[in-house]
């Protein structure tokens, strides 16, 4: 493996991560009930700042390392599966020890398309476009690829932060054509930029720079009483999204040294969609922040500091809970891979591949 790969792994390990703090400070109500214009009330929002590129990046990561490889079926059903597998086991777990609906099967059992997680409806959404995305870039010469980046930029970007109104469907970077968009960006990074040490200190400075931008937006809309006081933290907006290419290019352009930290990196960098499908299920996703009082903390000095380390708690358990999974599903393959039904399924999976490859 590359060494810019293990690289790119400890990025996703850190975005998942920052993805949990956030859950944390919102979904734990801690945010909500710190007092207004204080201390905890913007460090809370530092950590926001800072944090704003882990959607983002995570989608960048997976239009990287895929924006020019051949198609696969098999990894589309594996990532249905992996959702399937937390949607139901999570509702089954809860359905035993508190009151669910009709609705609430439904969306165990279609959790994709009933948007159990937005992040995993859209992605998948995302996933089966990308092989396309892929036939594009490579047909594109660089000053096309400039050109239909420059123009994206300003439709999905730009023109948001002016009018505050989705006319080209965009309004919080949540949506497909956004993500989209950032594997094509991240496409352009992995074939038409070069290997260079010194974009590792200027992508450093640039995140940081543009996170403490849109920190300083927040403080300037606190005083100037403001309604939209987080506009600047939405994925789409031109700060968010600097913030993400300058980090991008950091870590790609990270010095790295192969270690022992290498395997065990990888390792828990596999984990991290598992860490978000347990954490963030819509049916106990304040339940896991009320386990641990984080809204009753939220009044003290050290309410941060303590939403931080929970956040590093949950996300051990969540990795040490998915690669449990993990262990378990590949010793029920072996099994599964003499059924009648898996062979159906690798040749309904081989044929898919072939439609897309133009076969």
């Amino acid at each position: 493996m590359k060494k810019r790969q293990v690289n790119f792994e400890l990025l996703r390990i850190l975005c998942m991560y920052m993805i949990v703090v956030g859950h944390c400070l919102f979904h734990g109500r801690v945010t909500a009930k710190l007092g207004f214009g204080t201390t905890n009330y913007f460090l809370s929002y530092l950590i926001q700042a800072f944090s704003i590129v882990h959607v983002n990046c995570f989608v960048m990561l997976s239009g990287y390392f895929s924006i020019d490889k051949e198609f696969k079926a098999q990894r589309v059903l594996r990532l249905w599966r992996q959702v399937f597998f937390y949607s139901l086991v999570i509702f089954l777990c809860y359905h035993f020890y508190g009151a669910t609906t009709g609705a609430d099967w439904v969306k165990a059992l279609l959790p994709i398309s009933a948007r159990n997680y937005w992040f995993a409806s859209v992605y998948m959404g995302f996933v089966l476009l990308l092989p396309f995305a892929g036939m594009l870039v490579v047909r594109l010469t660089k000053k096309q690829y400039q050109y239909l980046l420059f123009i994206l930029t300003i439709f999905f970007s730009v023109n948001h932060m002016i009018f505050r109104v989705d006319t080209y469907g965009i309004f919080s970077g949540r949506e497909l054509s956004w993500f989209c968009y950032l594997a094509l960006l991240a496409g352009y990074i992995k074939l038409h930029t070069r290997q260079d040490k010194k974009y590792f200190l200027y992508g450093l400075c640039v995140y940081i720079t543009s996170s403490l931008m849109a920190l300083a937006s927040v403080y300037l809309s606190v005083k100037m009483h403001q309604e939209d006081i987080g506009y600047f933290l939405n994925y789409n907006s031109p700060l968010a999204l600097i913030s993400t290419c300058a980090l991008f290019l950091c870590v790609k352009n990270m010095p790295w040294r192969e270690s022992k930290l290498d395997a065990v990196i990888l390792k828990v960098a596999s984990a991290a969609f598992g860490v978000y499908l347990l954490h963030d299920n819509y049916l106990i996703r304040y339940l896991v922040w009320d386990f641990f009082h984080a809204s009753k903390v939220a009044r003290t000095h050290f309410a941060v500091i303590y939403a931080v380390a929970i956040a590093v708690v949950v996300y051990l358990v969540c990795t040490a809970l998915e690669l449990l999974r993990q262990l378990v599903f590949s010793k029920l393959k072996m099994l599964y891979q003499d059924t009648l039904l898996y062979r159906k399924e690798q040749a309904l999976c081989e044929s898919l591949d072939r439609v897309i490859a133009g076969k």
